[in-house]
């Protein structure tokens, strides 16, 4: 019998795909385990759409239908006020002779079948050169960056101005930054990173992830997914590779577009060039599907109890290792970062 997370994928994959869902036979408990489960990785919404072009008497009944469609009519009403508010960024932007960029969620959305399926809890946006003055177009000249941007409200929305547009921790995170910022000299008309540009940045954002939590969001890998199959006629597989060798994300690269391909239910393997190690893909939709992650090992522990345990952490952690940014060096220093905490 499938699971509740395959039947999460099911319709999920019909959700993107556009595709009829067949027959569904499950019963209130099913819907409601299906509703709690989607909650928890943000795709309520999207498994909606699906919901809505069944028949009704497969449609979840009474106050679970209710909460499926309550929780989708707030995400849409939350993307409609976000739009809202880049709308007015736009202009006073335009006023000011400020470029600007738009990056990652609320970008990546018109990769979705509807875009306001795809949650987005903040506004992520860059003024190439023009940090400080993005920050007073926002209303907050004052604002200092904390790590990579600054933050603010805007009318009731996050926004997160971006100084840069990696942690640059690493020598690869440089050379991502370096190579998606000759992308925006100038801007585009589109407030959009080009695919390429694109395509570096996902993935380097998708892997920080990993590198700073040791844990990614489902969403990350459907937005990967679905931008490449978007981008298809865009981005030449041999460059891809090519430049991702170039920033040690190589491997990365192949695993997350195999992944992506079978979560998203689509044929990507012509991005795909060699073997994946399919345990590591099958470890890593683990750690996105189920959450198999490990918790911080408690400081209250005495010495060597607290040290066997970073070590057995780490010994279940270190495959993961191998789709960090991959300098020798790199991955020491993530592994030792790890292990301190």
């Amino acid at each position: 019998m499938p699971s509740t997370t395959d039947n999460m994928l099911r319709l999920l994959r019909c959700s993107l795909n556009k595709q009829p869902a067949g027959r569904l036979d499950w019963d209130d408990k099913e819907w409601e385990r299906l509703f709690w489960l989607a909650r928890k990785h943000g795709v309520v919404t999207m498994i909606n759409d699906a919901i809505e072009a069944l028949p009704d008497d497969q449609k979840p009944q009474g106050d679970i239908a209710l909460s499926w469609t309550l929780s989708a009519e707030r995400t849409r009403y939350h993307y409609a006020h976000q739009k809202e508010v880049l709308a007015s960024i736009d202009q006073k932007a335009r006023e000011q002779g400020l470029p600007y960029v738009v990056l990652k969620g609320i970008s990546l959305s018109k990769y979705y079948p509807r875009p306001d399926s795809r949650p987005c809890g903040d506004i992520d946006i860059m003024f190439p050169g023009h940090f400080e003055q993005g920050n007073a177009l926002l209303g907050a000249p004052e604002a200092k960056a904390v790590g990579k941007h600054s933050e603010m409200k805007v009318d009731g929305v996050t926004v997160e101005n971006h100084r840069q547009l990696t942690d640059l921790n690493y020598k690869s995170q440089h050379k991502a930054e370096k190579y998606i910022l000759q992308y925006l000299q100038p801007v585009p008309d589109d407030h959009r990173l080009p695919p390429m540009a694109n395509m570096v940045y996902i993935l380097m954002h998708t892997v920080s992830h990993l590198t700073a939590r040791n844990k990614l969001p489902l969403r990350n890998v459907i937005d990967w997914g679905l931008f490449l199959r978007a981008n298809r006629t865009e981005l030449n597989p041999d460059e891809c590779i090519s430049v991702m060798q170039q920033l040690g994300m190589a491997p990365a690269f192949c695993l997350f577009t195999q992944l992506a391909s079978d979560i998203v239910g689509t044929d990507l393997s012509y991005f795909v060039k060699g073997k994946v190690n399919e345990a590591d893909c099958q470890r890593m939709r683990d750690l996105i599907l189920y959450r198999t992650f490990d918790q911080a090992v408690p400081k209250s522990l005495p010495f060597f109890p607290r040290l066997f345990a970073r070590i057995s952490r780490f010994n279940k952690r270190r495959w993961m290792y191998r789709y960090l940014p991959s300098s020798t060096a790199e991955q020491i220093h993530a592994i030792m970062t790890s292990f301190r905490k």
